[in-house]
């Protein structure tokens, strides 16, 4: 076997500690679908906020560099 599957598949792996975890509470917990599914919600919706904010601030630093151009253009013509 290739020697990194080898190292993926340790049995001391924090990895694979974390992924059997899950796979127990997968299990084990009846509900777990919908708190899935909740979870997925909020980081899209997150990821959605985060990428308006990017594209307000964005379009305030191109407004800020046109009005800075205008008044430039506004104190050469003085």
């Amino acid at each position: 076997m290739n020697q990194n599957l080898l190292r993926t598949l340790d049995g001391q792996s924090p990895f694979t500690l974390f992924l059997i975890l899950i796979l127990l509470i997968l299990g084990t917990e009846q509900e777990v679908e919908r708190y899935l599914e909740n979870a997925k919600t909020f980081v899209l919706e997150t990821k959605r906020s985060l990428e308006s904010i990017r594209g307000g601030f964005e379009n305030m630093q191109a407004n800020m560099l046109s009005f800075h151009t205008h008044l430039m253009e506004l104190q050469q013509k003085k």
